[in-house]
């Protein structure tokens, strides 16, 4: 058996096939890679953009905000829903809690009786035990 000999022509030929097919699939692989790239860059675009957009507004309704408060009528709003002042001639008038009359904020005590200490609430326990004891002055 023979071993056939190689023709130098098909070597040369399957070297140049290989080389163009490892070349245009380099190619084609960096170009899929730069498509998938500018793809992703494109989204951070729209969300920068989008981004510019909100703070371009906040900016607009801040600047709207700051001309408001530098006129007259901003001071007369302020003063008359924040201070509750009132201009010569008008009457304030504060609208009661829904629900009836106020309630009083504490429930007048009994006097107490004759021989009876009178204690504060907040004196020391010590205080109130020698008073108990001694009894008052």
């Amino acid at each position: 058996m023979k071993i056939p000999k190689l023709n130098r022509f098909r070597i040369a030929l399957g070297a140049g096939i290989l080389l163009t097919v490892l070349i245009v699939g380099g190619l084609g692989w960096a170009f899929v890679q730069q498509v998938s790239l500018a793809e992703e860059l494109r989204g951070e675009v729209r969300q920068l953009e989008h981004a510019v957009a909100t703070q371009e507004a906040k900016q607009r309704y801040l600047t709207a905000t700051l001309t408001y408060v530098h006129t007259d009528a901003y001071v007369e709003e302020w003063a008359r829903e924040e201070a509750r002042m009132a201009q010569p001639g008008e009457v304030v008038i504060i609208p009661l809690v829904e629900g009836g009359a106020p309630q009083p904020l504490s429930t007048p005590e009994s006097p107490p009786e004759a021989g009876e200490p009178v204690l504060d609430d907040d004196s020391p326990f010590w205080v109130v035990w020698w008073e108990a004891l001694v009894g008052s002055e």
